[in-house]
């Protein structure tokens, strides 16, 4: 447990700095990086990071998608989005015809695993990045609500399934987790979007805070941030694997502490996009 503490006091320290100051390069780099590890560890798990002819794609793709985020702008953001469809659709076909001439070496169903596996990464690393520069103005608080909503509802899924958790949610996948559990992390989630919305809105003048639009977002997200976590559960235990690596002390690797975050920030990213929950005027 202390180990774990931490650990976490640690990611704590480097995530926050990153976001605030996530105007410049540094963050992209950083989401970049980020990105590699946990390419390596999925691959990893599925056990193919040695084959060396899908994995060296996937990790080129894994580092030049978000870090080219940095890039977008309002004008040129469907461009991008539709550059990031095209590579992926690309690694694909490239990858199918991997698994046609290794002549059975490489069957379909890993190659689908693969791709499944490595979109999923890549993607979720890349909206990370593209949510905080598509709107340079309120892209920044967009980007926060990600790690409010995966923290927050991690949080008191835990607290409240240690203290009145009796139903099992999903015992085949993950024993600990409960239904009790599971709806704190949903309450405590709106909870948290709406004091953080009504903190900027005190707090800047220009701002316009959409209460109701964060607390439906809030809910779709928390309940989103628990089904990545259960996902990343289920891999692993296909797989017969504890941790994706031991790169955090006490949490595993970046997949293990990302896999809430990843799984909330493509769809936040779509909801940003159909209607804003926080705007300047």
């Amino acid at each position: 447990m202390k180990t774990r503490t931490i650990t976490s006091a640690f990611i704590l320290l480097v995530t926050v700095p990153l976001i605030i100051f996530s105007q410049y390069i540094i963050y992209p780099i950083a989401l970049a990086v980020l990105s590699l590890f946990a390419t390596y560890e999925i691959l990893r798990a599925i056990g193919v990071e040695r084959e060396y002819i899908l994995s060296v794609p996937a990790y080129i793709l894994s580092c030049a998608l978000p870090f080219g985020s940095f890039f977008v702008t309002n004008e040129k953001s469907s461009i991008y989005l539709l550059t990031i469809a095209a590579l992926m659709f690309f690694y694909l076909i490239y990858i199918m015809g991997v698994s046609v001439f290794s002549k059975g070496r490489i069957s379909y169903k890993t190659i689908a695993e693969v791709f499944m596996s490595i979109t999923y990464v890549v993607v979720s690393f890349s909206a990370l990045s593209i949510i905080r520069y598509i709107n340079r103005e309120v892209g920044v608080f967009w980007l926060a609500l990600v790690f409010i909503v995966s923290w927050v509802s991690d949080s008191m899924a835990y607290i409240v399934g240690s203290l009145i958790g009796k139903h099992k949610l999903i015992p085949e996948i993950s024993p600990k987790k409960t239904v009790e559990g599971a709806i704190g992390g949903v309450v405590g989630a709106i909870i948290a979007f709406l004091l953080y919305g009504l903190i900027l809105d005190l707090a800047i003048e220009e701002m316009e805070v959409r209460y109701f639009v964060l607390a439906i977002y809030a809910a779709i997200l928390a309940v989103v941030s628990q089904l990545g976590d259960l996902i990343a559960s289920l891999i692993k235990r296909e797989h017969g694997v504890k941790d994706y690596s031991n790169l955090l002390p006490g949490h595993g690797g970046i997949m293990d502490r990302f896999d809430s975050i990843l799984a909330v920030s493509t769809i936040l990213l779509i909801l940003c996009l159909v209607v804003p929950p926080i705007i300047i005027v």
